[in-house]
């Protein structure tokens, strides 16, 4: 346990007391819970040859995603700049059209990374939301969408990178089908961020178990429950800093080791805005850390600051 952590639970506590309302009593405790935990955000690192393929990574999002998404994608572009480059693929809905699909494609060109729009397919049209819109399967659709692609790296379009993902593509997924950060101290993982084996997912045939059990089942958090449910002791768990979510509150210190936050400061790679909050919001209604975002999101301007 981080040996400050019961020190920051309670003072965040007594700090969230204050407020008038409920983003600025979260906005209280986060700026203690969070102090320092984010330290060299953006300095360089140890120099290496260009990795000589391209990266596959993923995104997915309908219309009203379309200008978070342009943000994320610049970031790790930006992070990875001189590093490596990627095969981009969008995962985007039917109401994503050219104008907004332009918008990416102004954010990649001039790199050395290209882009793939793909149009989600309706196997999950019927399955259970639980009030979340019907993209949040678009990640589970990967392995049917692209039947050439044997691995790729899935993100959300709240995060934001902050190093190349050289080491993650890397990573040796023994048995494990996908690979994912725990927010539980029962190995529970956020779908948030994925290293995602497609080859052995089609070959298990896992994309037809998926679409039977989402309409099983009325999960909480739809896609993120069925790969919980149907992956259990297949997932390989992954370091906190590739996936750093604001909405872990004060159980930081309770999931995480102290080396493990001490990693973070220096060597965060993926910082997810998870919670209600987001920072291209209203600006009393923004997260910590928002200005880490809009120092990538400002030059774009795709956002009224």
């Amino acid at each position: 346990m981080y040996k400050y952590g019961f020190y920051r639970r309670v003072t965040s506590v007594v700090a969230g007391i204050f407020g008038t309302t409920k983003a600025a009593r979260r906005l209280n405790r986060d700026k203690i819970r969070y102090k320092g935990l984010i330290s060299t955000t953006g300095e360089s690192v140890l120099p290496r040859i260009k990795f000589a393929e391209k990266i596959p990574v993923a995104f997915c999002f309908d219309s009203r995603g379309c200008k978070m998404a342009a943000v994320t994608i610049k970031s790790l572009l930006t992070a990875s700049d001189g590093r490596c480059d990627y095969d981009v693929y969008c995962v985007i809905s039917k109401d994503v059209d050219k104008s907004l699909c332009d918008i990416i494609r102004g954010v990649i060109k001039g790199s050395g990374s290209t882009i793939h729009f793909v149009t989600a397919n309706t196997d999950f049209d019927k399955s259970n939301h639980h009030g979340w819109i019907v993209a949040v399967w678009y990640r589970l659709m990967l392995p049917k969408l692209l039947p050439n692609v044997k691995r790729i790296i899935y993100a959300d379009i709240d995060t934001l990178f902050l190093r190349d993902l050289i080491d993650i593509y890397e990573y040796d997924l023994q048995t494990n089908v996908i690979a994912a950060v725990p927010t539980r101290t029962d190995g529970y993982i956020n779908s948030g961020f994925l290293l995602m084996d497609l080859e052995k997912i089609r070959k298990e045939k896992l994309y037809d178990k998926w679409v039977s059990v989402s309409k099983e089942y009325d999960f909480k958090n739809p896609d993120q429950d069925v790969l919980n449910h149907t992956l259990k002791g297949r997932i390989a768990f992954l370091p906190l800093k590739y996936n750093f979510q604001l909405s872990h509150g004060s159980r930081i210190f309770k999931i995480y080791s102290e080396s493990q936050l001490d990693d973070l400061k220096h060597n965060l790679v993926v910082l997810h805005y998870s919670d209600f909050m987001k920072p291209w919001g209203p600006r009393k209604k923004r997260p910590v850390f928002s200005e880490l975002w809009w120092k990538i999101a400002r030059p774009l301007d795709l956002f009224q600051e």
